[in-house]
């Protein structure tokens, strides 16, 4: 080194630098190669093994000895090698660096002849003889797995949603079959309905017309006593009242519109008919109920078809049964009554006259009012599904209609119901006027002091202006406390006259039983729906008791006021 000069120890420590760091390089690169996550062989431009890392040794199965100096087609499986030899040609011939999801999708075949899936990325280093190319190989078994468990699992997705959609489809056709079917049941019914669905539609205008019509033919009646020797008034309210009730029969025939069922009214003893069908209604009832049969005595005949009226006393007693599950008591009675003008302005379609009526009282549940109101109501029910198709009642109230009669509901939750038929004895000419109502007996007016207590408005002030007309001194309440209050303030009362049943937690016997603490001489008399003997079945009014039963005409309530004011007390 003594004989070498300045400059060339300076050359030669240079080039020892750069051997040093070249070594460095090459240790950096063989670590990289050797911790890469993937398989690296690189391959001279004659597809010889010249460097593989350890992931190669693992994928493939071969020490690294076995693999360097081999030709890379050693790491193809054998079906694959003449076509890769073709392929590896073209790229040494133009390489360029393909990244892996690039298409080069292939199968490595190991040592042992087992083949594995793989993806391949290529990368030239140099160029013309000194082109190298490095293979990273990376092993696709997991993602070819999970890949194919996709392809199962969509599959399998697609399989169902066909036969859901088969299912669906399927389940349309019935569908659609069952509602063919409903609707030529429905087209079946409709005739023997239609009546029931144009008065849903109509009742609301229909109502307002009767209560206007029957509220003008009412007062004009109250009018024409008060100028009896007035012919020339009297002609004017007849002719007032002529107007009216040609107005209001032309209402019952828009009510009556459509009404295509086929009847055959004959006149019928209807005690004889309800005691032939006791032994049927025992049947179809059960022995957990309870059945009742009050006749009334010389009852006239009633105009009726037999087979439509057999049906629509079965319907209620059916009705009546639903009700009662844990058993209870049906009550059946029957009576002759007379509905008048007066009743006309509570009610909707109701003609004046002599009717027969027969009851169905229950000891059931009872309803609330919006269920009574829709009572009758086609396809109405409280039933369960399939237990009921809310026909039975519209049919009922279709058969009386048309009969010329009329059907009306008395109820309240956890009192049982009661349901009332009116049937003609007679049917009026069209266009015929009814009967002047008589007028009320001398005997029949008073001084004394009523307290009436009713919760239908319309019903309680009828009464308080019949009475009111009368002479009486007339106090009212719609319920129970309003009454006790007047009760309490007023000991000139000389008459309680109470419905039975009412809102307000208190009913007509609660008041009653205060009343008489405070009056033990206090007269009464309850009015309801309910026939005297459903009230004791009921059990709504303890004892004995004086009731003037729903409907009622004001000659009958003003006699029997008269009469009760008049019996001693006990």
């Amino acid at each position: 080194m003594e004989g070498l000069g300045t400059s060339h120890a300076a050359e030669i420590a240079r080039l020892e630098d750069e051997l040093a760091r070249c070594k460095a390089g090459e240790e950096r690169a063989r670590q990289l190669i050797e911790t890469a996550p993937d398989a690296i062989v690189v391959v001279d431009n004659g597809g010889r093994i010249l460097l593989v890392n350890t992931q190669t040794e693992r994928l493939f199965g071969y020490a690294r000895e076995e693999l360097v100096g081999q030709s890379i087609e050693v790491l193809v499986p054998q079906q694959l090698r003449g076509t890769h030899v073709g392929k590896r040609d073209a790229y040494i011939g133009k390489p360029s660096v393909r990244p892996m999801g690039t298409g080069l999708d292939l199968a490595g075949q190991r040592k042992d002849g087992s083949q594995v899936p793989i993806e391949i990325s290529l990368s030239p280093l140099g160029n013309g003889d000194n082109l190298l190319i490095s293979a990273a190989i990376r092993d696709i078994t997991e993602r070819r797995a999970a890949q194919e468990a996709l392809r199962l699992a969509r599959d399998e997705l697609e399989l169902r949603v066909r036969e859901r959609t088969a299912e669906l489809e399927q389940a349309n056709r019935a569908l659609q079959a069952e509602m063919e079917d409903r609707a030529a049941a429905e087209r079946a019914l409709h005739q023997a309905q239609k009546m029931e669905a144009v008065g849903q539609l109509t009742g609301g205008i229909a109502h307002d017309f009767n209560n206007l019509l029957t509220v003008v033919m009412g007062n004009l009646q109250l009018l024409a006593r008060r100028v009896p020797s007035d012919p020339a008034a009297a002609e004017l309210i007849k002719g007032a009242m002529d107007a009216a009730w040609r107005g209001a029969e032309l209402n019952r025939r828009l009510l009556a519109f459509s009404r295509k069922q086929r009847l055959a009214p004959v006149p019928l003893d209807l005690n004889d008919l309800i005691a032939g069908m006791t032994n049927l209604l025992r049947r179809s009832l059960g022995e957990h109920i309870n059945i009742k049969f009050h006749a009334a005595t010389d009852l006239p005949p009633a105009l009726a078809d037999i087979t439509q009226l057999e049906s629509a006393l079965l319907n209620l007693a059916v009705n009546s049964r639903d009700a009662m599950p844990e058993g209870g008591t049906l009550t059946i009675e029957t009576g002759a009554v007379s509905l008048d003008e007066h009743y006309a302005t509570l009610e909707d379609d109701v003609k004046p006259g002599a009717y027969v009526m027969l009851a169905v009282s229950d000891t059931g549940c009872g309803m609330p009012p919006e269920v009574v109101q829709r009572a009758f109501d086609p396809f109405f029910t409280t039933k369960e599904t399939g237990k009921g198709s809310g026909l039975g009642l519209a049919m009922v109230y279709g058969f009386v209609k048309q009969s010329g009669g009329h059907v009306k509901i008395y109820s309240e939750p956890g009192t049982g119901a009661t349901v009332k038929l009116f049937l003609p004895i007679i049917t009026r000419p069209a266009g015929a006027l009814p009967a002047d109502a008589p007028a009320p007996r001398p005997d029949a007016s008073g001084c004394e002091t009523i307290l009436v207590v009713e919760d239908e408005d319309n019903v309680r002030e009828l009464v308080c202006r019949v009475l009111g007309g009368l002479g009486y001194r007339i106090l009212q309440a719609p319920e129970g406390r309003t009454a006790l209050g007047l009760l309490a303030g007023d000991p000139g009362i000389d008459l309680l006259f109470t419905d039975v049943i009412l809102p307000g937690g208190m009913n007509g016997p609660e008041i009653a039983r205060h009343a008489r603490q405070l009056r033990p001489d206090l007269k009464l008399l309850y009015t309801s729906g309910y026939t005297g003997n459903a009230l004791l079945e009921l059990e709504a009014i303890p004892g004995e008791f004086r009731l003037i039963s729903k409907p009622y005409v004001i000659e009958d309530l003003a006699q029997m006021v008269r009469e009760v004011l008049d019996t001693p007390s006990m």
